[in-house]
């Protein structure tokens, strides 16, 4: 083989180690870039107490329950609270009644604009009065503030509780994900960036989308987060298990 034939070989052969290297480093990067661990976590986490001190009469759920937005979780014990209410709602009848039966008078001139007026604000006031003891009395109640499942529940019927929590209650329908990324990729990754969701040991994916992104980088880390969300109605994703995702649309200049 002549010099210049072994120049022309070496030189080919030189190309085609840069092009498989270019290959190599391009999907190593679109690995690292597109496929990233992560851990699926409830959307919504409240530890619930009262606002109000008292006895448990009643506890209506327990760990691991569903339950539904606005439904009764406690009930404290409310005899008096029952009987303000009933006094409150009798004295406002006792106003309306009183009303009636002195209209037919003030149409004729027989009571003064005073004596009306007094009788129109003994019904406001006893109207209010019936109001607020309603409200103390739904004080004595503990409602869910969301749909989910009550995982943790710290108190029993008869117990005293005041406003520390005795009671939690997740929501796992959406499900979310926090995942970290490198402050290179800032920009790069945007709300409507297609993503698809894998637990751990499973190819079976779902479909999820950015919910928020960090509005700054962290400056220790050099990072930033983005949090997922994906749908869970089917109860098919279990919180607490690890997880993957892949991003399918790449930018072409960061590869």
């Amino acid at each position: 083989m002549t010099s210049t034939k072994r120049q022309i070989s070496t030189i080919i052969f030189a190309l085609l180690l840069s092009s498989c290297a270019q290959v190599i480093f391009a999907q190593t990067s679109t690995t690292d870039f597109g496929q990233l661990s992560c851990l699926l976590e409830p959307s919504k986490s409240s530890d619930l107490s009262s606002e109000v001190p008292g006895i448990i009469r009643d506890l209506k759920v327990q760990r691991g329950d569903t339950v539904k937005k606005g439904q009764v979780l406690m009930v404290l014990n409310s005899d008096v609270e029952q009987a303000t209410l009933k006094t409150a709602r009798a004295r406002m009848d006792f106003a309306e009644r009183k009303l009636q039966r002195n209209e037919a008078l003030y149409k004729d001139k027989l009571i003064s604009d005073h004596e009306q007026d007094e009788l129109l604000t003994e019904k406001r006031l006893a109207m209010l009065q019936a109001e607020e003891a309603l409200v103390r009395l739904r004080q004595r109640e503990v409602r869910s503030p969301f749909s989910g499942v009550i995982t943790d529940v710290v108190k029993e019927p008869g117990e005293y509780i005041d406003d520390s929590h005795f009671l939690q209650v997740v929501s796992l329908d959406p499900l979310h994900a926090q995942v970290i990324f490198q402050a290179d990729l800032y920009g790069h990754i945007k709300k409507d960036t297609p993503i698809t969701l894998f637990t751990k040991g499973s190819e079976q994916g779902f479909t999820a989308r950015i919910k928020t992104l960090d509005p700054i980088i962290d400056a220790a880390s050099d990072t930033f987060g983005i949090t997922v969300e994906v749908n869970n109605d089917q109860q098919q994703l279990i919180a607490g298990s690890r997880c993957r995702i892949e991003i399918s649309a790449i930018p072409s200049d960061i590869q």
